[in-house]
Order: structure tokens, then C-alpha cells, then sequence
């Protein structure tokens, strides 16, 4: 199932509102943001689909210092599809477009999460759409956070198929090639990753396990925190996002987690996870 992504007026959008590119405190930052939030086994109310709609909004905008090269989401949902949208543009000029608004209004009780990105660029111009944040291969959708400094190798002995020219794309064509009857085998996908090098964290989404998120926690930044009477999990790279978007909401706990784990989150049950080591090459 192809999830075609919405270049919300593309060029219009460049031409009046280009992305920002700054040097502002780049090295304290360190690439990219990412955050959402991924929904539990709840019943909503409309109250509180827009509460967490503008939380997810919030955790965006608070994320663009991270990036403003380029900002994507993606609303996943129980069918195993969903909505991209993304484009060359910060954080705050996709959040104030239609096409988010009108994303962000789809949320609904089918709705499973809400990843987002926030791009500081490295591989690949952002100007070419596919090299932006979420990616998407043949079964996954997702978004990462570091450099695979060996990505052109890794396409070249593995033949993996390649859409675009931003080196995150290893990560979730490696995913697919692990994907068996529908299901991520976490201890393959684990030891293919051994064969990366460079730096990652990455939030991942197979579409043939529509209830599923995965985390990949690496020596990049990534935040986790949960709320039980909301029935969600939010995480960011960033603490403070988390800290400043929830603040609405009293009774968060943040989760803390190993480096170098990776993270199976059932939206069924998200405190009943699974997790696998997750070693690779560091440089």
C-alpha cells in the first residue's frame, strides 16, 4: 500500500515562505528534531483530539530550532495508511498552511500516531521532496535523527532499492527487508544495523502492523514520556518540548530507556513493551 504525500503547494510555499537556514546554535543542536505522539487503546472525545492535535502542533513548533530546512508529519491510522505531508519549508509555515490544518483536523479515533520531523539538512537537498522527512519505503514510514555515514556501501552491497538521495533511507529499506508475514523480526533488523555506522535515533511505522510504533534509541537525543489517563506517549528530541506542549496536562511521567535499544510500543498496551538491543558503529 502506497501512501502518496502531500507536497502542501510546493512551489508556492518556496517561493514566498523559502526555509530559513541558520547556523544558530548548531553545534548544541546537533541535526534534526523529532516528535509525536502515539495513541493508546482509548475512546476520545472531540476535546481531546483537538487538545492532543494542538500538543502534536506545539511539540513541532518547539522542535524547529532543531531544523528549518525542511518539517513533515505523518498521521498514521488502524487501516495501515495515513497522510504524509511535508515540505522544504520551517516548522511554523507548514503548522499555519491549510493542508495542516486540515490534517490535523482528520484526527480521529481511527487515528494510531502523529510523527513529525523538523530537518536540518546534511544528505540531500531538500528542495527534492523525497529526501525530506517522513520517509517512505515499501512497508515503512518513518523518521530519524543523525548521519548513516556509510549509506552509499550499504546500498551498494545490499541492492536495496533507493528513492531518493538522503542517507536516512537505509534504515527503513533495511526494515523492509526484515518485515516477514507482516512483522518486523526485531532481532534481524538488530543485527543488520550492526553494519551501520554514524549516528541515529529513528521512529518507525510498518504499515502491515497498523498498531505498532518502533523506536530506535541510538546516541542521538530522543525523550519519552506517558500519560495514563490519556492513554498516549509523546517523545521529542528535545525535553523541553515535551515539558512545554504537555504542560495542559498534569500527570506525565517520563520513561526512561536504554541507549542503543530498540523499542516496540503495542497500542493495545503502550507500557508493555518490547525491546531488543540495538548496537551499530558509532563514528
Amino acid at each position: 500500500m502506497n501512501i502518496k504525500p502531500c507536497v502542501i503547494s510546493y512551489w508556492k510555499i518556496c517561493l514566498v515562505a523559502p526555509a530559513i537556514n541558520t547556523n544558530l546554535n548548531r553545534k548544541l543542536l546537533d541535526m534534526c528534531g523529532q516528535c509525536g505522539i502515539i495513541l493508546g487503546k482509548k475512546r476520545w472525545t472531540r476535546e481531546e483530539l483537538e487538545a492532543l492535535g494542538n500538543m502534536f502542533t506545539e511539540l513541532l513548533r518547539y522542535n524547529e530550532r532543531r531544523g528549518r530546512d525542511a518539517t513533515g508529519i505523518f498521521i498514521a491510522d488502524q487501516s495501515g495508511a495515513g497522510k504524509i505531508l511535508k515540505a522544504p519549508v520551517s516548522a511554523m509555515y507548514l503548522t499555519e498552511s491549510i493542508e495542516y490544518q486540515e490534517a490535523i483536523q482528520s484526527i480521529s479515533n481511527k487515528t494510531i500516531a502523529l510523527l513529525g520531523h523538523t530537518r536540518f539538512r546534511t544528505v540531500g537537498t531538500p528542495m527534492i521532496n523525497e529526501n525530506n522527512h517522513p520517509i517512505q519505503t515499501q512497508f515503512c514510514v518513518g523518521t530519524h535523527n543523525g548521519t548513516i555515514t556509510n549509506h552509499e556501501e550499504l546500498f551498494r552491497i545490499h541492492d536495496w532499492e533507493r528513492v531518493g538521495q538522503v542517507d536516512s533511507e537505509a534504515i527503513f529499506r533495511c526494515a523492509d527487508n526484515c518485515i516477514h508475514d507482516g512483522k518486523l523480526d526485531m532481532e534481524e533488523f538488530s543485527k543488520k544495523l550492526k553494519g551501520f555506522s554514524g549516528t541515529m535515533s529513528f521512529i518507525l511505522y510498518n504499515r502491515r502492523e497498523a498498531n505498532v510504533v518502533y523506536i530506535g534509541i541510538g546516541n542521538m537525543p530522543l525523550c519519552l514520556q506517558y500519560h495514563a489517563k490519556l492513554q498516549c506517549l509523546c517523545y521529542s528530541s528535545e525535553l523541553m518540548p515535551l515539558a512545554m506542549a504537555g504542560k495542559g496536562f498534569k500527570g506525565w511521567k517520563l520513561i526512561s530507556n536504554t541507549p542503543m535499544t530498540l523499542l516496540r510500543f503495542d497500542t493495545t498496551d503502550l507500557m508493555s513493551r518490547d525491546s531488543v538491543s540495538m548496537p551499530f558503529n558509532i563514528s
